[in-house]
């Protein structure tokens, strides 16, 4: 008797799908996390076994071994906890613009901050104390203190980011022997003197980013935010999660620490609520600086969340914000796709530790500094175009001003509704450059992520710029800037854009956003270039009448200019001074001695500077230039700086 066809047909196995959450809430187990990554890891064997054949089965690698155990209690003589010693103050009391920050009122980790009236400088792992009212006039420069953060040489650390609280000194890295990132905390007396006070380890994935920053200071709270690839741990053992260490000595191979305690736990991690096929866990960490505790460990509450393999991380004064999306590259994505497909889970944190809250969206903001907040709504500009479908790179990229209220958020997430979006003009380019002001949010585009001049017999080259009403985005206005566009940044209410028209040198415009957005002036600074790309390469100090002075690093060298991540020779610093009347001028330059480094100085650890070595400072009337390892100050006469003194701290300490 024969076999009917349908007799024969196997029915299709099912595939084996990751489990989804419709509402944020977090494990309730170790046991039930671990469920959810063998869960994980059997899909993922079960699309590999689809797409590839029959494999041995998923091997994440064997976990680092744990770190030395602590000495018994009384071995070591360090302090316990932080604790505010010594009354130095914050700031001189002075309008004064150290840091380029993107939100006022949050601090960003960089390499010079200022407390009272010290200029405290990060450069080479070393921290360089200089006293910017020595002397009898109390208008000198001088030298008060040198200390190194790491604590050997060769140490397998780069020290990345300071941040300072009262007279406490922050110092971040990432220490590729501990696999951890490591804060170093100290405190500055009234007489300029450093004090070492803990290190503490943190596991994580390495921070870095080549254009956002890892560390943030709100209100008193450090805030870090810390990745964790799920790849990487074993489902079938006892999760070791990250911990919070206080270093005690340094052993042969690692350093020796206390025990510590988890940052955070199975019972600390919100499910899941997007489907997934690359999972990692995002934490943000805030860890409040101000009391004095009990205990040796470094206290922190973190919230963390298994998302997509991407993220943005932006601080507001009251919350934290992740935008999460899977990566390019994710196979769970269609073959082919544009972002208006692409999910997105945005999750708020509120500082104040109330419980977090989310949002389902569609669309890929460039970088944190096309995210904003207010005090009733969330912003961001949204790329909506991620994969090229096999297709050349799109010169008109599709892009999307997105709003929504606070009160769209919820533990029970939702899609935000197409009212959310507004389409906003193309910025004509493959990226683009964003800023946010009171008013506008700002973007220019570019036709590739380099910064170079152009050659030599190379048309004059312009940009489409875009200015969009926070409160009326449907309303925007685009502009021709007569040169390409390589940053955006904020002057006062206004915008300043910089690029290249011809190889003659950097042009720099005024993006007047006074009534309908115009740029009134492109000053030229001849032969001059920019040499670092970060946000906090520039910087300006605009007084409340509208006239001001800023700064960038530049350099005479063409080849020079095309800001490359790791550059770590000396710049120059150009000003150009800002009228009441929106007119730029160029105000010349503090120019780098480079023979300055002394001949007995020497860089032991951490001697790439991935965050650049040059900026802009002012502080009152005052003028100032850091350029690697030397101080330069100058004066505003006549329109233009003038050097009046400079500090070399690559010499030896008097």
């Amino acid at each position: 008797m024969a076999t009917s066809a349908v007799a024969q047909t196997k029915r299709p196995q099912q595939p084996v799908e990751t489990p989804v959450w419709d509402q944020l809430e977090r494990f309730a187990s170790e046991a039930e996390f671990q469920r959810y990554l063998q869960d994980f890891q059997r899909a993922a064997n079960d699309r590999h076994r689809r797409d590839y054949g029959p494999s041995d089965g998923f091997a994440p690698p064997v976990p680092p071994p744990p770190p030395p155990s602590a000495p018994p209690p009384g071995a070591a003589a360090e302090s316990s906890g932080i604790v505010v010693t010594g009354s130095a103050q914050p700031s001189s009391g002075e309008p004064s613009s150290i840091t380029n920050t993107q939100t006022q009122g949050v601090d960003e980790g960089g390499i010079v901050k200022q407390i009272g009236r010290f200029l405290v400088v990060l450069q080479d792992g070393r921290l360089f104390v200089v006293d910017t009212r020595a002397g009898p006039e109390q208008n000198g420069l001088a030298l008060a203190n040198r200390t190194n953060v790491y604590r050997w040489r060769g140490q397998d650390t780069w020290f990345d980011e300071m941040l300072t609280s009262g007279n406490r000194v922050l110092i971040a890295g990432y220490s590729y022997r501990e696999r951890a990132s490591e804060i170093t905390v100290l405190t500055l007396s009234d007489d300029g003197q450093l004090t070492r006070e803990a290190t503490y380890y943190i596991s994580s994935n390495d921070y870095y980013d080549v254009e956002n920053y890892a560390t943030r200071l709100v209100n008193g709270n450090l805030v870090i935010y810390t990745p964790l690839d799920l790849s990487s741990i074993n489902a079938m053992r006892p999760v070791q999660w990250p911990l919070v260490r206080r270093w005690i000595r340094d052993g042969d191979n690692r350093a020796v620490t206390t025990a510590g305690r988890p940052l955070f736990d199975a019972q600390d991690i919100y499910k899941p609520v997007q489907s997934l096929h690359q999972p990692t866990v995002h934490s943000v960490s805030v860890c409040p600086l101000g009391d004095v505790r009990a205990g040796d460990e470094f206290e922190c509450r973190t919230t963390a969340f298994v998302g997509g393999g991407e993220r943005e991380f932006f601080v507001s004064t009251s919350d934290i914000y992740l935008w999460v999306t899977p990566e390019p590259w994710d196979d769970g994505l269609p073959a082919c796709t544009r972002a208006e497909s692409l999910p997105a889970t945005l999750y708020r944190v509120p500082l104040d530790n109330a419980p977090p809250t989310a949002l389902f969206a569609r669309g890929v903001p460039m970088n944190q500094l096309a995210l904003d907040a207010s005090g009733t709504e969330f912003r961001a500009l949204l790329n909506q175009d991620t994969r090229d479908c096999g297709t050349s790179q799109r010169d008109d990229l599709s892009v999307s001003y997105f709003r929504a209220p606070f009160t769209a958020f919820g533990t029970r997430p939702r899609q935000a509704p197409q009212s959310s979006y507004t389409r906003t003009p193309s910025p004509g380019g493959r990226a683009y450059e964003v800023r946010y002001t009171q008013t506008h949010v700002v973007y220019g585009g570019r036709q590739s992520r380099t910064s170079s001049p152009p050659g030599e017999n190379a048309e004059p080259l312009t940009a489409r710029v875009v200015a969009v009403p926070l409160n009326r985005p449907r309303a925007a206005t685009t502009l021709t800037a007569p040169h390409n566009i390589i940053r955006v940044e904020r002057a006062g209410g206004d915008i300043v854009l910089t690029g290249y028209r011809t190889d003659a040198g950097l042009s720099v415009s005024l993006l007047d956003l006074n009534g309908r957005p115009r740029i009134t002036q492109t000053q030229l600074l001849q032969n001059r270039y920019e040499s670092e790309g970060r946000s906090h390469a520039f910087n300006a100090l605009v007084r409340p009448e509208g006239d001001g002075i800023m700064g960038l690093p530049t350099v005479t060298r063409v080849k020079e200019g095309n800001r490359w991540h790791w550059r770590s020779g000396a710049s120059d610093i150009s000003y150009l001074t800002l009228s009441a009347a929106g007119q730029l001028a160029d105000a010349g330059t503090l120019n780098a001695d480079p023979n300055a480094r002394d001949p007995s100085y020497q860089c032991e650890v951490s001697c790439v500077d991935w965050y650049g070595n040059t900026r802009a400072l002012f502080i009152g009337n005052r003028v100032f230039g850091l350029s690697a390892t030397e101080l330069i100050e100058g004066a505003l006469e006549n329109g233009r700086v003038v050097e009046r003194q400079r500090l070399n701290l690559s010499r030896p300490p008097a």
